[in-house]
C-alpha cells in the first residue's frame, strides 16, 4: 500500500465528507480505494460491508475461506439480503424406491446442532438418507443443514434488517414443497438461535405463498421457548408477495388465511408495515376478512345429496376480528383491491396513531369512492388538532423527501429498491368477467399518500380575560339635579297613650294551667284523655284506607273468627284503642 498525504486522510476522517463521497462511488471503486491505504480500508471497510447481499448455493456456508471472510467482515453487516431464487436445481421430483419403483414418503426432521447428526441419522434412517442422496440435488442437501445457517449469523451480531428474497416460482407448483422451502425453514431457525439482538426489520421481497407457512414461528421441531422474543424484536415489516388468479377454480384461500396469521404475529409491535402484490391485483391482508372472496355463500345446500334428508347445512364459521396495529406509524398498501369500508374502517381505527397512509395503485371495488373511504380523515372535528395533506399519485419521490427525518428517507431506500411489476412476471389469462374487477381496474387513484400534520393553534389566555371581567367599570357620575322644594323629615318626641295596651293576659287560662301543673293526678288523666283522643282518630284514617283495599277481609274473618272477634268494638271503624290497626297489619 501506498503512502497518503497526511492533509488528505484527516479529510477522509471526516464523517460528513466520507459519506458523501462514498455515495457517488460504485462498489468496485471502494474495494480498489480500500486497497491504497491502512487507514482507508478502516475507513471505508464498514461503509463497504453494511450491506452485503448472499445468493445461497450448495456451498455458500460451508467452504472455510468464505466462513473465515465472513467472521471478518459479519461485524459490519446490517443488512442482510437472502436471495435463494426458484430454478430447476431447486426442483424437487418425487422420491421412488429404486428397487419396486414406489413412491417413499418423507417426513423431515431437522437437526439443529451437530451432535444430534452424530447421535441419529440426519434423514431418518440410512436406507433413506442413500435415496435422497442419489434423487436429490446438492442444493437440497445445504439446504437442510441447519448448523451452517447458524454459524453463519452468529457472525452478524450488528445485523438490524435482514431481506429474504425468493423469485421465480411457477405458479402451477404453489402447492409443491422445493429446496427454497427447507432452506426457509433453516433460516428460521437460525435467526431464533443466533444471537442477533438487533434486527427489528424484516422484508420479503418476492416471496412465495407457501413460504409464510415455512417462515412463521410455531412449536414444532426445533423451535425452543424463547424462539418469540426474537420476532418481537420486529418493529418494520415489508412484504412484496407473488399473485396468483384470485378468481380461477383454485382462489387460494389457504394461503390467504396463512398470511393473515403471519402479519396478525406481528401486529402488536409493528411500527411500519409496507404490503404489495407483484403480478396482478388482490386483496389487502390486512383487512382480509371484509374481503368478497371471504363472504359466506349465497345459496345453502344440504349435507347430504337426498332430497328427503332433514338434516340442515353447517352454520357459516365467525369471521376473524379486525387486524388491528397499537403502534403503527406507517402503512402502505401497493397494487391492490379493497373496498371503500374496508379502507374507511382501516383508517378510522388507526387514525390517531398512524402518521402516514399510502396506498399506492389501489383499486376501489363495488362502486365506492375515495371521499366515502377517507371519510373518517376528512370529517375532522373542529377540536381536533390533526390535519391531513394529500399527495397525488406519480408526484417525484425527491420532492416528497424533503420534508421527511433521516429514518423516513432510509425506509424509501431500503423498501423501494424493488420494482413491483404490476403487469408482467405471470402468464396473462383470460381477463375476468366480474365487473367489479373490471371497474376496479378502470378506477385510477388520484389521492394515494395521507399525511398527518400537527397544526398549533392559538389558545386566548385566560388571566387577561379574567381581568378584564374583574375589573371595575367606570361609571358616570352626572350634576347633582337641583329640588326646588325640598321636604325636611323632623323627628317629633313620643307620648305616653294609656288606651294602648301591648299584651293582653288571660287570668282564667293562667290559673288552670297553675292548677294542673300543681295537681299530679289531674296531669295523669289528661294524658289519658289526649292519647284516647290520638288514638281514636288513627283508627279512624286506618278503616278508611282498609275499605277501599281490601274488601274480602270482612268475609275471612265472617268465617275464621270466633263470636267474640265479631263484636262491634273488634270490627268497628271507630274503635278507640290501638289493637284494631295492629291486629289488621298483621293479615
Amino acid at each position: 500500500m501506498a503512502l497518503i498525504n497526511s492533509r488528505f486522510q484527516q479529510l477522509w476522517r471526516d464523517n460528513g465528507i466520507r459519506s458523501t463521497l462514498l455515495s457517488h462511488m460504485d462498489t468496485d471503486t471502494i474495494c480498489a480505494l480500500r486497497l491504497t491505504d491502512v487507514e482507508l480500508c478502516t475507513l471505508t471497510t464498514k461503509p463497504l460491508f453494511t450491506r452485503t447481499r448472499l445468493t445461497f448455493t450448495p456451498s455458500s456456508l460451508t467452504r472455510p475461506s468464505r466462513l473465515e471472510a465472513l467472521s471478518r467482515i459479519g461485524s459490519y453487516i446490517e443488512h442482510l439480503t437472502f436471495s435463494m431464487p426458484h430454478t430447476d436445481e431447486t426442483f424437487l421430483p418425487p422420491l421412488l424406491n429404486p428397487l419396486n419403483g414406489h413412491e417413499v414418503n418423507f417426513l423431515y426432521t431437522p437437526h439443529t446442532t451437530k451432535t444430534s447428526v452424530i447421535q441419529r441419522p440426519k434423514y431418518g434412517s440410512p436406507e433413506l438418507g442413500d435415496i435422497l442422496t442419489q434423487q436429490y440435488p446438492p442444493i437440497f442437501h445445504a439446504a437442510t443443514n441447519v448448523p451452517a445457517f447458524i454459524t453463519a449469523l452468529s457472525y452478524m451480531p450488528a445485523l438490524r434488517h435482514l431481506t429474504i428474497s425468493c423469485p421465480g416460482q411457477d405458479p402451477s407448483q404453489r402447492y409443491r414443497r422445493d429446496s427454497v422451502d427447507y432452506a426457509l425453514i433453516s433460516l428460521r431457525i437460525a435467526i431464533e438461535r443466533a444471537p442477533i439482538l438487533k434486527l427489528e426489520k424484516l422484508s420479503l421481497n418476492h416471496i412465495h405463498p407457501s413460504a409464510f407457512q415455512y417462515l412463521r414461528h410455531m412449536q414444532g421441531y426445533g423451535c425452543t421457548p424463547s424462539a418469540g422474543r426474537r420476532w418481537k424484536q420486529i418493529r418494520k415489516l415489508v412484504i412484496i408477495m407473488d399473485s396468483w388468479d384470485f378468481q380461477g377454480l383454485r382462489p387460494g384461500l389457504d394461503h390467504l388465511k396463512i398470511l393473515d396469521d403471519y402479519i396478525r404475529a406481528f401486529s402488536p409491535n409493528l411500527e411500519k408495515i409496507s404490503f404489495g402484490w407483484n403480478g396482478r391485483k388482490g386483496p389487502c391482508p390486512l383487512t382480509l376478512f371484509t374481503d368478497p372472496l371471504f363472504a359466506p355463500p349465497r345459496k345453502e345446500r344440504k349435507l347430504f345429496a337426498e332430497v328427503t334428508s332433514p338434516m340442515s347445512p353447517l352454520p357459516a364459521a365467525p369471521r376473524r376480528q379486525a387486524m388491528t396495529f397499537p403502534k403503527l406509524r406507517y402503512m402502505q398498501v401497493r397494487n391492490a383491491t379493497m373496498s371503500s369500508d374496508q379502507v374507511a374502517g382501516f383508517v378510522y381505527e388507526h387514525r390517531h396513531t398512524v402518521k402516514e397512509f399510502d396506498f399506492e395503485n389501489v383499486g376501489l371495488i363495488n362502486g365506492g369512492s375515495w371521499d366515502d373511504a377517507l371519510a373518517p380523515l376528512t370529517r375532522r372535528s373542529t377540536s381536533s388538532s390533526d390535519e391531513w395533506s394529500s399527495q397525488i399519485s406519480g408526484s417525484d419521490v425527491g420532492s416528497s423527501t424533503d420534508s421527511q427525518s433521516q429514518d423516513d428517507l432510509e425506509v424509501y431506500l431500503d423498501e423501494f429498491d424493488e420494482v413491483i411489476d404490476s403487469f408482467g412476471g405471470l402468464p396473462i389469462r383470460q381477463p375476468p368477467t366480474d365487473a367489479e374487477v373490471l371497474e376496479a381496474e378502470r378506477a385510477s387513484v388520484h389521492v394515494t399518500k395521507l399525511k398527518k400534520r400537527r397544526v398549533h393553534r392559538r389558545r386566548r389566555r385566560k388571566h387577561t380575560h379574567e381581568r378584564e371581567e374583574s375589573s371595575p367599570t367606570k361609571l358616570k357620575i352626572s350634576a347633582p339635579i337641583p329640588i326646588s322644594n325640598p321636604t325636611v323629615d323632623v323627628l317629633l318626641p313620643t307620648t305616653f297613650n294609656p288606651n294602648i295596651q301591648g299584651v293582653q293576659r288571660n287570668i282564667e287560662k293562667e290559673a288552670a294551667q297553675q292548677e294542673l301543673a300543681d295537681d299530679p293526678e289531674k296531669r295523669v288523666s289528661t294524658l289519658k284523655k289526649a292519647k284516647e283522643t290520638v288514638l281514636k282518630q288513627l283508627g279512624k284514617e286506618f278503616c278508611k284506607q282498609e275499605r277501599k283495599e281490601s274488601a274480602g277481609y270482612r268475609g275471612f274473618f265472617k268465617n275464621t273468627c270466633s263470636a267474640g272477634w265479631k263484636s262491634r268494638g273488634m270490627l268497628s271503624h271507630e274503635s278507640s284503642t290501638a289493637l284494631v290497626p295492629l291486629m289488621f297489619s298483621r293479615y
